[in-house]
């Protein structure tokens, strides 16, 4: 079984973020979380890969792209993580 996207730390305080506080930019992220913004923007590729975030329909006040979660996929994620860590619980 292959590993989760969620089970790496700065990919999964950018989905909290996004779960917990709504659609952000990559600034806005950053900031939030004092990261790089190059970390950032690399976790969020990955993360769209997997499906579990997107860009929104909405923008910034200086037309940045927002970033939203995919509520559902976050759940099929985390059934994954914990399926993973199942032999251990």
């Amino acid at each position: 079984m292959e590993p989760s996207v969620l089970m790496n730390l700065t990919r999964g305080r950018i989905v909290h973020m996004l779960v917990t506080g709504g659609p952000a930019t990559v600034r806005e992220i950053s900031t939030a979380l004092s990261l790089n913004a190059v970390t950032v923007t690399r976790a969020l590729d990955l993360l769209s890969k997997a499906g579990i975030v997107g860009i929104t329909d909405t923008t910034s006040a200086d037309f940045r792209p927002a970033y939203a979660v995919d509520s559902p996929q976050v759940f099929d994620e985390l059934a994954q993580v914990r399926h993973f860590f199942a032999p251990w619980l």
